[in-house]
């Protein structure tokens, strides 16, 4: 006899609220989604910046029959303006090589979504992994997700560009790891 029934009047506000929560975390998945729309490219063009240099840096100091490659598309290069074209770069040298893309899946009625994926083969053994970068939004704030072979690695992209120049260079799949 204690228990008191739920009266229709709270059964409308809950749902109300509910509702309201509802529409709240819709708008700002919405507004996530363009926010790593135009952040995602930004971060591709900036993690390739430290890839060249990290070769650079390395073919600076090495033996001319030591040094890595390093090629980029001709829309990397010029930053091009539409983001639906070709934006990759390689770098490596003899059997080791590493290839990193900007790839954007397409939505209908929703902004693409941008994914920062490589490739590549180290090693004697010609290990080879797959890398994928995905951005997030946590608290307003853009964060990257990065894995490489579905393991999380703990690292921001600056260290992620060194450890890739690394691993090209020693020809170790394990660099990546470390």
């Amino acid at each position: 006899m204690g228990d008191k029934r739920e009266s229709l009047e709270d059964v409308a506000r809950r749902e109300a609220s509910h509702e309201r929560e509802l529409a709240e975390a819709r708008a700002e998945y919405a507004k996530s989604a363009e926010k790593l729309a135009k952040e995602m490219p930004v971060a591709f063009f900036d993690f390739c910046g430290m890839l060249r240099e990290g070769v650079r840096r390395f073919n600076s100091a090495a033996d001319p029959q030591k040094r890595l490659t390093w090629r980029e598309t001709a829309a990397l290069a010029a930053r091009e303006e539409n983001l639906n074209a070709d934006f990759h770069c390689a770098f490596g040298r003899n059997n080791d090589e590493v290839t990193v893309a900007l790839n954007v899946m397409s939505r209908a009625g929703k902004p693409d979504v941008y994914l920062i994926e490589g490739s590549g083969k180290l090693g004697p053994a010609a290990d080879r992994f797959l890398l994928r970068v995905e951005g997030y939004v946590q608290k307003g704030k853009t964060l990257m997700r990065i894995t490489v072979d579905f393991k999380r690695l703990e690292c921001d992209l600056e260290e992620l560009a060194e450890r890739l120049v690394l691993a090209a260079v020693k020809g170790d799949y394990q660099t990546l790891f470390r």
